[in-house]
């Protein structure tokens, strides 16, 4: 990519520096990326030399970027970022000294959780030199209109993608589910056989860059020639849709079981009985296919979850969203609660400052992505937050509406309901130490499960939220699943 180099060297004689409060960036596109533009426009800071600034922002290790939201901005009309604009970790006018590559980028993929991804537009990388003899505003033209990256093609694969009826409705625009196969050897060498189908759904944000890896933990390598494994597409605009039903996101539940899944039976020789319809996922994906089971118990045979989401409300990592005065930021005993352990299970980043860096992404983050599903909508097309972002306070009123996807008081509360057609079918296996601390939320799970007589699996292991992964689990797994699909080994 071309790399415009803005330094004083470059400035013709003739012009004088400004003072260095009056920093700002006047940007523009031209008239053949598209005619019109509303959402976010956000300017990206690094002083890696390598790589695209658009890419970020790094969660853990988050550099300086900023954002302005616009409605029906024109061609060849300035936006300007000046020092009043705000991003992180403040303000553009607080910009460190120095060095730094930028890039600007319009965000316009309503199906992609970050800034760059799919169908966005950026400038050309820039580089400045931040100090008092650069001469504000600089000129940055938004003139390369990205495409999706294509997949990687996967031997004995096929992109599967169906148009949703129920969520085009919702969205009012086409929306297209996709999800990527990975057919077994001798696939096609009986048309009468039907294959049992493993539904796999990634981690946050659950795209479907992630599929070959599923392939490689679920298919051949790990044992598994009986099985057409089938990665979901889990990715959308505001982060991780978990294939639940939301006032916000729309049915995604819904129109998997009721849509995309018979039309999948319906064109391939696939299994279409619950013995042959089988889950499972990590992370968000490990919460997503616990959700699935538990909400559509009939059509799925069972779910094997690792390292879900928080399953448990009293335990959103480190907060319990139930506590009578609850504060999102601050512990009972006063401590900053934490989104993530470091080595050796040491805190690591507070959730507050997580959240500052949130705020100035927009959507596409994990917490919103968490009160795009659970919260209820402020009538402006937006959920409502679970807590206020400057104190931590907890709206008791929103918490009301979370219950219904708490999946621990879904099971205390329709234990008796669902035994029939659930019991047995849910399998969760937790690291003792987990990276994002969920571990919690599931051993309170287990608790009131045990304590309520409930069939339900839940194993806690040694490691933390990836390294539960590696070894003999995937196996261990896979030999159930295939007992459940009535497989004989």
């Amino acid at each position: 990519m071309k790399i415009l180099l803005v330094l004083l060297a470059m400035m013709t004689s003739n012009v004088i520096a400004t003072d260095r409060q009056s920093i700002g960036f006047d940007m523009s596109y031209p008239p053949e990326i598209m005619d019109s533009f509303s959402g976010s426009v956000y300017l990206m800071f690094t002083r890696s030399e390598r790589g695209s600034p658009a890419a970020g922002p790094d969660w853990f290790n988050t550099e300086p970027f900023y954002r302005v939201d616009v409605r029906d901005w024109k061609p060849d009309t300035i936006l300007t970022m000046n020092r009043e604009t705000m991003g992180f970790p403040s303000s553009l006018g607080e910009l460190e000294d120095g060095p730094w590559r930028l890039q600007a980028v319009m965000r316009s993929d309503p199906d992609s959780a970050s800034i760059a991804g799919g169908n966005a537009v950026t400038s050309d990388i820039v580089a400045i030199q931040n100090d008092n003899g650069t001469n504000w505003p600089l000129s940055i033209s938004l003139d390369r209109k990205k495409t999706p990256r294509a997949l990687r093609p996967i031997p004995n694969s096929k992109v599967l993608e169906f148009r949703s009826d129920l969520l085009s409705r919702f969205h009012r625009r086409d929306v297209d589910m996709k999800a990527i196969a990975f057919f077994p050897p001798g696939f096609n060498d009986d048309p009468e056989k039907r294959w049992p189908v493993l539904y796999v759904i990634g981690g946050f944000p659950g795209g479907l860059d992630q599929a070959p890896m599923s392939s490689m933990m679920w298919g051949s390598y790990a044992g598994n020639d009986e099985f057409v494994i089938v990665y979901l597409d889990a990715e959308s605009m505001t982060g991780h849709h978990v294939f639940a039903d939301s006032s916000n996101n729309g049915p995604h539940g819904t129109a998997l079981v009721k849509e995309f899944i018979p039309w999948l039976e319906s064109n391939y020789p696939i299994r279409n009985d619950s013995g042959g319809r089988l889950l499972t996922g990590h992370s968000s994906g490990g919460w997503s296919s616990l959700w699935l089971q538990v909400n559509y118990p009939e059509t799925f045979g069972g779910t094997w979850s690792t390292a879900p989401d928080p399953v448990d409300f009293r335990a959103f990592q480190e907060v319990d969203v139930y506590a009578a005065d609850g504060n999102a930021y601050v512990k009972s005993d006063g401590s900053p609660t934490r989104i993530s352990r470091e080595g050796r299970g040491q805190p690591g980043l507070d959730l507050k400052d997580f959240c500052r860096m949130e705020e100035a992404l927009g959507d596409g983050g994990q917490i919103r992505s968490f009160e795009w599903v659970f919260s209820p909508t402020d009538g402006n097309g937006r959920p409502k937050p679970l807590f206020d972002r400057r104190t931590g306070v907890i709206d008791s009123e929103v918490v009301e509406a979370w219950k219904n996807y708490d999946i621990s008081l879904i099971l205390l509360n329709r234990w008796d309901e669902l035994a029939p057609s659930l019991a047995g079918k849910i399998h969760v296996y937790m690291g003792n130490d987990d990276t994002f601390y969920l571990d919690k939320a599931v051993r309170l799970m287990k608790t009131r499960c045990e304590e309520n007589e409930m069939d339900v699996e839940i194993v806690m292991l040694p490691g933390d939220h990836s390294s539960i992964l590696f070894g003999t689990l995937s196996r261990r797994i896979l030999k159930d699943m295939k007992a459940t699909a009535g497989i004989r080994n």
